[in-house]
Formats: C-alpha cells, structure tokens, sequence
C-alpha cells in the first residue's frame, strides 16, 4: 500500500469515529457580552471571557450555558452579577435560551445574524419571566 493512502485511510476512518460539537453558523460555542443597543435588539461581541461584573453569556458545548446578570432585584449602582447555569438551542437563526436569575427561570429567543467580524445581531424575539412562589 502507498504511504499517502495508508495516512489517508488512517485519518479518514480516526475522523469518522470521534463526535465534533456542531460549530457552524453565527454563533458557535463562544463567550459574548453586550455590545451596542440597535433597533429592536442588540449585539453581542466575541470575547475570549466574560470580565467581572459586565452582563454576558457563556454559550457552552452540550447546549449548557452560563448567564451572568443582575445577582439581586436591584439594578442601581453598583451593579453587581452572578453567573446562572443555563441550557441554549440554536434552530437556524433563531436561538433559544433558558436560565435561573435571582427571581426564577427566564427564557429569551433571539433571531440572530452576523453584523460584522466576532459580532453578531440579536433580535428579540420572546422574553419570558416564570418567577419563583
């Protein structure tokens, strides 16, 4: 057997056997804060950490996320965050999202696009409050 064949064949069948996350689209498995406010939503940029007491989302492999907002009801400064342990979706262009905050479960779906280079657009779509007895 030729050398190249054989490495093809090795690599080919090593490729096929192990599971990728599906990283495709304008949203890959990331970190990403507020950017700007637009017309009817935001942006969020790429950033390779959400920085300390700055709102943001961890989107995580598995559908696992993490949410950093408001710790508490009160949003007069100082601000203070926390990070919320969540699940996230992505169904073409529209993003699904479920996390706890301080007062129970909130649920957002974004309709998203690529606006320029590591950022992208969220239009908001549903913003749901389930909150807590």
């Amino acid at each position: 057997m030729k050398p190249n064949l054989m490495w093809t064949l090795l690599l080919g069948a090593f490729f096929s056997c192990t599971q990728q996350e599906d990283l495709s689209g304008p949203l890959p498995v990331e970190s990403r804060v507020q950017a700007e406010r637009v017309d009817q939503g935001f942006t969020l940029q790429q950033v390779s950490s959400v920085p300390a007491n700055t709102f943001g989302y961890r989107l995580l492999p598995g559908g696992k996320m993490v949410n950093r907002t408001f710790s508490g009801w009160c949003a007069t400064p100082p601000i203070v965050t926390q990070d919320y342990e969540g699940t996230w979706r992505l169904d073409g262009d529209i993003l699904t999202w479920e996390s706890p905050f301080w007062g129970g479960i909130e649920t957002q779906e974004w309709r998203i696009s690529p606006s320029a280079q590591n950022t992208i657009r969220v239009e908001v779509i549903r913003r749901d409050f389930t909150y807590s007895q």
